[in-house]
């Protein structure tokens, strides 16, 4: 995604409309990210440096928090904000030279009168974007990047140099323009529009008449715009124009700092969580690598197990037999009793060593393979449940798209398989809950094991007797709790609430790629384990039933505006 100086524009006339002589009441971001929030607004400004997703707009506080916890480490330039920009007011937003660069010119009065200048400087300039604090005589204080010398001849960015704008734009503006002398070739040429728009309107000049393309190009920095001005993507290229343009797409929202969210900020934040995932999935499959390694050590151990006794009695009967040993023989029989009365067993020797070293290299054999063989049994099994459950795990979360689900349920995988173990107030250790999902709605929760022992943590531990329970039906899936409803399973029947856990259920089962899945519910005190099953073997009695797309609980988090689509 590139645009041009045209929407740098627009967002400069938004902010100059909805935040001038407002003050800055708190600052906040990370590595390639800020917010600033104004006094009279209920919505934080956002900003991001990132080489992909430059670009500014409005969020919600919702939309910050989720990205704070996909952020990692302290920013020095944010801190930076915080000490000099607090309390500040705005009394200005100018764009620089027609380019894509803003100017917040910030105030703040210190004492009987005396006022102390700030400027707050915005480039937009994809690998090169940059976010730079300077005081009153135009010193860099901080920046969001570094730039020095020997990366860039032109100027250099970094605290107490006198900040440099980048190289001017050639050309001519559109006010030194009219009717009479434009052309496609001068078009080309305009300083103050983006080179993906000055390519379509050379394109397609012959549309319009030289004087109606001048009035639409004077529309576009115009103090007060055309109502009717279009935020639309020309291809790649984000823009706002007073119309349509032919093949370009219009965004859902016509505010330029609205679009933001859209176009930038929500990438930004997909980005990140595509990357957590990443990180997680990565964890998730060498942990399996690792349990399964260990799988076939253990079954290695088990079938040495078996040879133990061989092991033993090949030992004793060469301590029996060491003087009938031929010298440097590789094989012999030997023949003695054990435990089981006579035996005559074919012992392979190490011509190397003498007959005492072999019997002991037989006896320390013995001594490792020996063990209960029900216990390997059973760590067999439990090593085996734990390599399903992380091969669920991986198969959930490859799945997964919305980044606040990402977001909780990968922490609560990197919590299970790498538990913090964080002390308790009596200093005892807090063991790391089993993975699952809670997501709140209205005054209810609901709960989503994410593999045998999330699930049953969320029917067993965190579901009280006349919580409703939910399971896709005679199907391997979740199990999903509807916690703290205050009416019975039939005042559910056809409630939002019902069909969002349903589709909950039907998605995090075999079930999911199907269009309608059969749904049972029912209160968790008819919910019963099976004895000597695995974890979450369940039977249950009295239940209802309805159909659920495993799709539709999507809807849930589009309508909270947590997920955006994409244009």
């Amino acid at each position: 995604m590139t645009y041009g100086p045209e929407l740098v524009y627009a967002w400069c006339r938004e902010l100059l409309k909805k935040t001038i002589n407002q003050r800055i009441t708190k600052a906040e971001g990370a590595e390639n990210w800020v917010t600033l929030r104004f006094s009279q607004l209920p919505t934080p400004f956002f900003v991001t440096w990132d080489p992909r997703y430059y670009g500014c707009g409005w969020v919600t506080n919702e939309d910050i928090g989720i990205l704070g916890r996909f952020s990692t480490g302290k920013s020095r330039f944010v801190e930076a904000l915080k000490s000099h920009l607090l309390r500040c007011e705005l009394i200005d937003v100018k764009q620089l030279d027609f380019d894509r660069v803003l100017v917040l010119s910030f105030s703040r009065t210190v004492g009987a009168g005396f006022h102390v200048q700030k400027k707050l400087v915005i480039e937009f300039m994809e690998r090169n974007s940059n976010m730079i604090l300077l005081d009153e005589n135009n010193v860099i204080i901080d920046c969001a990047k570094h730039i020095h010398p020997d990366v860039n001849r032109y100027r250099t960015i970094a605290p107490s140099y006198s900040y440099v704008s980048p190289p001017p734009l050639q050309g001519r503006t559109i006010t030194e323009l009219s009717a009479s002398t434009i052309t496609p070739e001068v078009v080309s040429e305009i300083k103050g529009l983006g080179k993906g728009l000055r390519q379509y309107i050379s394109e397609h000049w012959a549309i319009k008449l030289p004087s109606e393309w001048m009035q639409i190009l004077n529309s576009i920095y115009d103090v007060a715009p055309r109502e009717s001005s279009v935020m639309q993507y020309l291809n790649s290229y984000l823009t706002i124009f007073p119309f349509l343009l032919l093949g370009a797409t219009p965004v859902v929202t016509q505010e330029a700092l609205h679009a933001g969210r859209l176009c930038m900020f929500y990438p930004l934040l997909k980005e990140k969580s595509k990357n957590l995932k990443r990180g997680t999935l990565k964890l998730l499959k060498k942990e399996t690598r690792s349990l399964k390694r260990h799988l076939q050590g253990v079954e290695k151990q088990k079938r040495e197990a078996g040879k133990a006794d061989w092991y033993k009695n090949c030992g004793d009967l060469i301590l029996a037999n060491i003087r009938a040993i031929p010298y440097r023989a590789g094989m012999v029989r030997l023949s003695g009793w054990s435990e089981e009365g006579e035996i005559s067993l074919e012992i392979p020797l190490d011509p190397d060593k003498n007959p005492s070293d072999n019997a002991a290299w037989f006896f320390k054999k013995y001594k490792k393979a020996k063990g209960n063989l029900l216990e390997i049994e059973k760590n067999i099994l439990k090593l085996k449940d734990k390599i399903e459950d992380l091969e669920e795990q991986i198969d959930v979360l490859s799945d997964l798209e919305i980044p606040t689900v990402i977001d909780s349920v990968c922490r609560d995988i990197q919590g299970w398989v790498l538990p913090t173990q964080k002390k308790a107030k009596k200093g005892r250790k807090e063991a790391p809950k089993p993975p699952h999902l809670r997501i709140e709605y209205e005054d209810a929760q609901v709960l989503v094991g994410l593999n045998a022992k999330g699930n049953r943590h969320v029917t067993f531990r965190e579901a009280g007797s006349e919580d409703i329970w939910l399971h896709v039906h005679e199907i391997p899936g979740s199990h999903v709790i509807i916690k703290g409803f205050t009416g019975t399973k039939e005042d559910l029947e056809g409630s939002f609430l019902l069909l969002l856990a349903a589709s909950l259920a039907a998605y995090f089962s075999k079930a999911r790629h199907t269009s309608k899945v059969q749904i049972d519910y029912t209160e968790r005190k008819h919910v019963r384990h099976i004895p000597g099953g695995a974890p979450a073997h369940v039977t249950y009695t009295h239940p209802f039933t309805v159909m659920a797309n495993p799709m539709d609980w999507k809807e849930f988090f589009e309508e909270k505006g947590v997920i955006l689509e994409e244009e």
